[in-house]
Parts: C-alpha cells; sequence; structure tokens
C-alpha cells in the first residue's frame, strides 16, 4: 500500500510540474511586454511605401491640361477620393460579412481525453442506506471525441437581419460621403484652374515691367547722387518706384502658387511641371450663365444634396434600431441538432445524433420594454429633426450661393470695365511718352495700374467660378452620371464635360418646392373630401358685387329689382348702367354654373340714388352674366396688377392668355376699377377669376410669374367685396 502510494505522488508530481512550468513561463512572457518604437529602417520601409503608392506613374500629360481634364485627373487620382473609395469598398465588405450572421452555427469539434486514474465510483443502496463495497468504472482513461453540432436561434436571426439592413444603409452613407467629397474636390479645381489660368496670363507681363522698374530705379538713384533733380523730388521718385515693385512682387507671391495647387489636387507628384490650356479671350471677359430659377435649385438640393440623403439613410438606420431593440425583448428559441462520436468502450452506442429545441426569456424585459421603445422611438425623431433642420440650413446654402454669384457677377463687369478703361489709359501715356510729354514714371505706373487692373478682374472671374461652383455644391449636383461605360481618363473627362454642361438643364427640369407642396396639399384633398352641406336661403342685407362674365362685346348692366335666378342673366343684359359706377368687375371667363337647387330667388339690390353697387361692363352677347346674391362662399382669386386704364389692363390680360394659352384652366379676367384718393384718377385692378380651389389659382400664378410680372393668391370672402363695393366717388370713363 506505501509503495502505489509512493507511486501515485510521483505520477502527480510529474504531470504537475511541466503545467506550473508553463503557466510561470507564460506569465514571464506576460509582464516583460514594453513600449518599442519604430526602428529607422522600419521607418525607411513605412516612407518607400507610401511613396510607392503616392508617386504611383499616372496616365502621362501629354498636352495642356483643361478644366474638363484637370477635373477627371483629380477624380481618379486625388487620395482624399481614394480615401472615400476605400471606405466604400469597406463597407461593402462589411455588409458581405453581415451577411453570414443570418446563417446558423454548425460546429464541428474533436478531442482527447485522458486521466491518470480510473474513473470509478461506488453505489448506494437507498432502501438499505448501505454502500455496496462494489468499486466501478463505465468511462476508459483515454477517450477521443468528436461532434458536429447544428444551432440556430430564431431571435438572433431576426437580429442579424436587421443589422445587415443596416449595414446596407452605411454602404449608402459612404457612398453619399464619397460624393460629398467629390464636389468639394470639384469646386477646389475649378477655383484653382481659373486663378492658375490668371497666373499664366499675368506672370509673363510682370518680368518686363519689373525689369524696367529696376532700371528706373537705378537711374533715379544715379540722378540723386549726381544732385541733377531736388533732393525731395528725387526721394519721392525713388519711393515711388519701390512701392511699385513691392506691388509687382506682392503679385508674384499670390499667384506663383496657383499652378501648384492645381497639380496637387489632381494628384500629381510636387514640382512636375504641366502646361495649362488657356481659354480664349471671349471666355475670359464672359462670365459664367446662371440660367436656372432659386425654387428649382431649391428642389434640386432637397433631393440631391449627399448630406440630406445621408440622414435619411441615418433614419432606416434609426428605424431598424427600434426594431432591433423590439426584438430582443421577445423569447429565444433555440433549434440544435449534433452528430456525436465517443471512443468509450463502456458505451453501447459509440455514435449517435441528438436533437432538441429550447425557449428562454429574459422576464426583466416585460419591465424594460416601455422605456426601449420610448428610447428607440426618440432617437427615430431626433434624426428626423436633424435631417429637417438640415433641409432647412440646405434651402439657406442654396439661397446664399445663389446671391453671392449675382453680387460676383456686377462686381466682374464693374472690374472689367475698370480694367479696359486703365488699358485704354494706358495706351495714352504709352503715346504721350514717346512723344516726350510724360516722364517714365508716368508710363510705369500706368503699366502697372492696368496690370492690376487685369489681375483683379482675373482673380474676380476666379471667384465667380468659385461661386458658380458653390452653387452646384449647394445644390448637389453631381459631375459624373450614375454609371460610366468605362473609367479611363479620356471617359472621365467626357462625362465631367456633359455633365457640367447638362446640370441645369436638369434641375429645371423638377418641380418647385410650391409645387410639391401644392400636389401634397391637392392629394390631401382628394384623400378627405370635404362635406357639402346644402345651401339655406338667407334674407339679402346687401347687394354683393359678382363677376360678370367675358369678351368682346359691350353691355353694361346695373341690377335694379330682385329677379329670379333664371332669368337674371336676360334682366341684367336688358338694364341700363348708371352714368358712374363706384367700381367695374367684369369677367372674361365662362359664368359660373348656377346652383343646382335654389328655394328663393335671389335679391338684387334695388335702384338707389346713391351709385349702383354692380356693374357688369362689357357683356358678351352670347354668354349670359352670373347673378349677383346676397350670400356665397369666399372666392379665390389672383391679384395680376393695377394699372392706368382698362384698355392697358385689357391689353396685360391679352398677352397672359396668349402666353399661357389652354394652360389657363379656366380662368377669366376681373377688372375693379376705383379711383385714387390724391388725384381722383382712376386705377384699375387686373385679377384673375373662376379657379375651383386656391392649388389651382397657385399653379396658375406660378405659370404667370416672371421677372416683369408677379401674381398673388387672394381668397375674398362676401365681406372683402362688400368693401370692394363701397362708393369711392365719381370714377372716370373708361
Amino acid at each position: 500500500m506505501k509503495t502505489s502510494t509512493a507511486q501515485l505522488r510521483r505520477r502527480l508530481l510529474s504531470s504537475v510540474v511541466p503545467v506550473a512550468v508553463l503557466t510561470a513561463s507564460l506569465l514571464a512572457a506576460g509582464c516583460a511586454v514594453k513600449p518599442e518604437p519604430l526602428t529607422a529602417e522600419e521607418n525607411l520601409a513605412r516612407v518607400r511605401k507610401d511613396l510607392g503608392v503616392v508617386m504611383a506613374p499616372q496616365e502621362p500629360l501629354t498636352k495642356a491640361v483643361s478644366m474638363d481634364e484637370a477635373m477627371a485627373r483629380a477624380i481618379k487620382y486625388n487620395l482624399d477620393e481614394r480615401v472615400k473609395l476605400m471606405e466604400v469598398a469597406v463597407a461593402t465588405d462589411q455588409l458581405d460579412l453581415s451577411r453570414y450572421d443570418m446563417l446558423p452555427r454548425v460546429v464541428a469539434a474533436a478531442g482527447y481525453v485522458g486521466r491518470n486514474n480510473d474513473a470509478g465510483s461506488e453505489s448506494l443502496n437507498l432502501a438499505t442506506g448501505r454502500r455496496t463495497g462494489e468499486s466501478t468504472t463505465a468511462t476508459d482513461k483515454h477517450r477521443r471525441t468528436g461532434d458536429l453540432a447544428f444551432t440556430w436561434n430564431v431571435l438572433d436571426f431576426g437580429v442579424s437581419y436587421l443589422r445587415a439592413r443596416q449595414n446596407a444603409n452605411l454602404v449608402l452613407i459612404a457612398d453619399e460621403r464619397r460624393r460629398r467629397v467629390v464636389q468639394g474636390i470639384m469646386q477646389d479645381v475649378r477655383t484653382a484652374y481659373w486663378r492658375a489660368v490668371a497666373a499664366e496670363r499675368l506672370l509673363k507681363r510682370l518680368e518686363p515691367v519689373e525689369k524696367r522698374v529696376e532700371g528706373a530705379r537705378r537711374d533715379a538713384r544715379t540722378l540723386e547722387a549726381l544732385r541733377v533733380q531736388a533732393p525731395l523730388q528725387a526721394l519721392t521718385y525713388t519711393r515711388t518706384l519701390v512701392e511699385t515693385l513691392r506691388q509687382l512682387q506682392s503679385l508674384r507671391r499670390e499667384l506663383v502658387a496657383a499652378k501648384s495647387q492645381l497639380g496637387a489636387l489632381m494628384g500629381l507628384p510636387p514640382g512636375e511641371p504641366f502646361e495649362i490650356e488657356l481659354p480664349p479671350a471671349s471666355v475670359m471677359k464672359a462670365p459664367p450663365k446662371l440660367d436656372v430659377a432659386a425654387e428649382a435649385l431649391e428642389t434640386y438640393a432637397l433631393l440631391n444634396r449627399p448630406e440630406l440623403l445621408e440622414e435619411s439613410y441615418n433614419q432606416r438606420i434609426s428605424a431598424d434600431e427600434t426594431w432591433r431593440s423590439l426584438l430582443k425583448l421577445l423569447p429565444g428559441i433555440d433549434v440544435n441538432t449534433a452528430l456525436r462520436y465517443d471512443s468509450n468502450s463502456f458505451l453501447l452506442n459509440q455514435r449517435w445524433a441528438d436533437y432538441g429545441a429550447r425557449i428562454s426569456w429574459n422576464l426583466i424585459n416585460l419591465v424594460s420594454a416601455p422605456a426601449t421603445k420610448s428610447y428607440a422611438e426618440a432617437q427615430e425623431e431626433l434624426v428626423a429633426f436633424r435631417r429637417q433642420a438640415l433641409s432647412m440650413a440646405v434651402l439657406s446654402q442654396v439661397h446664399v450661393a445663389v446671391l453671392q454669384f449675382r453680387e460676383l457677377k456686377q462686381e466682374f463687369a464693374l472690374t472689367a470695365e475698370q480694367a479696359d478703361l486703365d488699358t485704354r489709359i494706358r495706351s495714352q501715356y504709352v503715346n504721350v511718352g514717346e512723344a516726350g510729354q510724360v516722364g517714365e514714371l508716368g508710363v510705369i505706373q500706368s503699366e502697372v495700374t492696368a496690370l492690376l487692373s487685369d489681375l483683379r478682374r482675373d482673380l474676380v472671374l476666379a471667384d465667380l467660378h468659385n461661386a458658380y461652383a458653390r452653387v452646384m455644391v449647394s445644390a448637389g449636383v453631381d459631375p459624373l452620371p450614375e454609371t460610366m461605360a468605362a473609367d479611363d481618363l479620356p471617359s472621365l473627362t467626357q462625362a465631367v464635360a456633359k455633365g457640367l454642361s447638362s446640370w441645369q438643364e436638369r434641375a429645371n427640369s423638377v418641380l418647385r418646392v410650391k409645387d410639391l407642396m401644392a400636389k401634397d396639399a391637392a392629394k390631401a384633398e382628394k384623400a378627405e373630401p370635404a362635406k357639402v352641406e346644402p345651401v339655406k336661403p338667407e334674407p339679402a342685407k346687401a347687394a354683393v358685387p359678382m363677376a360678370a362674365a367675358p369678351t368682346s362685346a359691350s353691355a353694361p348692366v346695373a341690377a335694379s329689382a330682385p329677379v329670379p335666378a333664371a332669368e337674371a342673366p336676360k334682366a341684367a343684359a336688358a338694364e341700363p348702367t348708371p352714368a358712374s359706377t363706384p367700381f367695374v368687375l367684369e369677367s372674361s371667363a365662362k359664368p359660373a354654373p348656377e346652383p343646382e337647387q335654389v328655394s328663393a330667388p335671389a335679391p338684387i339690390a334695388p335702384p338707389a340714388p346713391a351709385p349702383a353697387p354692380i356693374t357688369a361692363a362689357k357683356q358678351s352677347p352670347s354668354v349670359a352674366a352670373p347673378v349677383a346674391t346676397a350670400f356665397f362662399s369666399p372666392v379665390i382669386q389672383a391679384e395680376l396688377g393695377a394699372y392706368a386704364s382698362h384698355r392697358l389692363a385689357e391689353q396685360e390680360w391679352g398677352m397672359i392668355a396668349k402666353r399661357l394659352g389652354t394652360g389657363t384652366e379656366g380662368a377669366g379676367a376681373l377688372y375693379v376699377t376705383t379711383r385714387r384718393s390724391e388725384d381722383g384718377k382712376p386705377i384699375v385692378q387686373l385679377r384673375a377669376g373662376g379657379f375651383a380651389d386656391r392649388a389651382a389659382a397657385e399653379r396658375f400664378c406660378h405659370r404667370v410669374k416672371d421677372k416683369q410680372r408677379e401674381c398673388t393668391v387672394r381668397t375674398l370672402s362676401a365681406q372683402d367685396i362688400q368693401l370692394d363695393s363701397l362708393p369711392m366717388g365719381k370714377v372716370a370713363s373708361l
């Protein structure tokens, strides 16, 4: 017995010592970790690797670089663009990986199990409470195991599916960020290109002027030393030359870096020479054209700005996050099955398959469910509010960009005119200088002034192009189409040129913000039709002026007695018109349809000594005027302007009707004539009526509006028209 105990101790020590040594070695190695800076060789290898990417050869520059080619090279070779492309690639790979999370787990395992003694045990007789006294075992000392297990959690599948959808939106967000970088690069390239053009044009003219100034300064010092002139006059002359030379050097410093900045944006190695394609003189004198209304740019920006689209994708992600939070509150269901193997010789079946299902639920989730849902919904609202605030900021950016472009366009016109004047003045100075009527200082100063004016004009032109690019960026304009057949440099250059020339047409094709809102309002009205109540007759309090009917022949009418509704047009056409009326209201549209049910005759204003409140002028013999009633619903009209005579108002309506053609949507002209309180002269207000609803009136105004013509929608109630019909004195006959 003693021998066996000693052997057991030796075996235990022999098995424990190696494990203890291995554990001690691992702990010692972990404690020995310390900071290790890069060595010189590693740092040099890093620099070589980075330069190999940065200085990678590009397509050779075989000709002068145009602005379109500069933009194409920036898109293809700019490192910031490459970074964003890699971010898109990483997001795409992350999406591919997240798709595998939806699959069930299939785990294959194999192992070896051993021990230094037998796994024996005794049994206990539960009836007698005595041990059996026999030691038995059912496990070998050394076993080999293996299994292939399939596990699938239904709840994890739903969560993984939502996570994959979020990653898909992250890919789109990365692409929108790439678009934003490309748009910024295009703006920087445009500005740098035009500044480089200004430098190319003016640096060649700087050198001869600098030489002349330097020569004149040497001559001035010689004259000062010889005392040919008075000392103060000589010093003043020299100081003027030095100031002129300083201006020229400052000018050179401002222009010399423009070309290098353009090369850096194109991804060229620093210092690599290249030529710039100079635009024709006509292009240098003509500013870029912006033929897009600010309203169209607003809608285009709301539809295409990368920041807004990014926030829309963030809202999708927030919505999916809400669903993920709610799914985690549900119970989890595990479905599992496995194929197993065990080499234990005591087993009856060493190979078998097992399967099962299990449901688990954290009951605390029931308590936290309301708070979780509230938090997720708050996150969604936050994203929505952030997008709405960003939309307002985008609209402001569009308006500011358009205003800055217009202001710079005016400044460029004045600067160009000043440069032209300075050039002509320089020519005069050169002529009188050659004739000996003025000194060399005056000629030099005129040349420097003309040079500075040309530079100022070119720099303002560069700023104007920068403002033009800022308008494009504020509207979210992409220089490239969504899909391209190839990504080589010539194809990119052609695509950039086509995109820059067609973006205004695309922007003009979108609906205006007001039209979008009008369509939404019309859809809401169709979805919820208003209930029409039957018209109830009311006692007549006062005559209400209504529009008469249309077109050419003149047959003025005035109401004098109550007339039934069916006979009102005839009676109105038969009665005479008073000599003077407070206002004239007539229409060139078709008469409004009569009400289907009229329980009582519509009363007309009785004759009175005062001027009659209703007059229908120029009544068409073929179209009857509608009856003026004492009650009606509010009238929607469009105000088009005020004119000094009825003839001018008619001419204006004729031009509007001719331009709109069939787009008037049944609108007709209304002429409201009053007199001015100051001088008693008449004034005719031109309005349009006959609209089905306010949305139709707004659409009409949108078609009518232009740079010289305004249009405002008004809703007139019976009280408003009664106020318009109050006597205001005698009106001059039209």
